[in-house]
């Protein structure tokens, strides 16, 4: 099985984390046009009248694998509100990411080939954040000279750029810091009761929770014994981490003196 959640997870942050580096242009600085999708609404139905943060009656340590597997995944549609941090291993080099997801919007920071970009999601509007490298090493990748590439830093240092549209690889990093969309995507298959089944691994401490581990082919998911909430996700070197839950700040939008409007910019 090696947990094609883990997979599955792993390909949605690398498609963002990609076409952030990729379709970011200084001068085109930015996941067709899709509206973009921020809301709750866009998540997988799950069973109705259990609370959002219900623990369960019996220590997921004591139960058989494939409930255990059941309840993350259960758990896991349910999250609204978490900060998720990782590393996706890359042909050029680790590509990290720093998010938050929560209903009211979303904000990531994603770092690849060394130069830092970062989204934030209020509603239905995206803010979008080039960090001096990537603005640079945009510059020099577009041939620009010395003077261009200043002028260029000092109309978007520190800026927001406000996007007047959402493309393909826009709605990509939305998908990414957006609960509903990220975890559909993972989850959004029920095969829970057909999977080939993991290894249980006893109970331990994972970033201060007390987690039980499942196991295969190199991978492993470690899951709150109490509330059946991801804690931790590896296979090979790539690494996600849940914390947070229902305490992640929601984003607010940027403060009018740093947002540039991005219709001028085509974007």
């Amino acid at each position: 099985m090696s947990f094609p959640w883990i997979r599955t997870a792993a390909a949605v942050a690398t498609i963002a984390l990609v076409t952030t580096g990729c379709g970011a242009g200084a001068d085109s600085a930015g996941e067709n046009e899709p509206a973009v999708t921020t809301s709750a609404t866009a998540r997988p139905s799950t069973p109705a009248g259990t609370p959002a943060t219900s623990p369960p009656a019996t220590s997921l340590e004591d139960l058989p694998v494939r409930t255990i597997m059941r309840k993350t995944r259960e758990a896991s549609l349910k999250a609204t509100n978490l900060r998720m941090r990782g590393s996706i291993d890359d042909t050029d080099g680790p590509m990290t990411f720093d998010i938050v997801l929560t209903e009211g919007g979303g904000e990531g920071t994603f770092t690849v080939a060394g130069a830092s970009y970062s989204v934030r999601a209020i509603g239905r509007t995206v803010y979008l954040q080039l960090s001096e490298s990537a603005i640079r090493a945009q510059a020099k990748a577009d041939g620009s000279s010395q003077a261009e590439t200043a002028q260029v830093l000092s109309m978007l240092k520190n800026k927001w750029i406000k996007l007047s549209k959402i493309d393909q690889d826009t709605q990509q990093m939305v998908d990414l810091v957006t609960p509903g969309r990220f975890f559909g995507t993972v989850f959004g298959q029920d095969d829970t009761a057909t999977a080939a089944l993991p290894r249980k691994v006893a109970a331990r401490m994972v970033d201060g929770v007390r987690c039980v581990g499942l196991t295969d082919d190199g991978a492993a998911l470690w899951i709150d014994i109490r509330t059946g909430r991801l804690i931790r996700m590896t296979e090979g070197k790539n690494r996600f981490t849940f914390s947070a839950y229902g305490k992640a700040p929601t984003p607010k939008a940027p403060a009018k003196s740093q947002v540039l409007d991005g219709k001028p910019m085509g974007l």
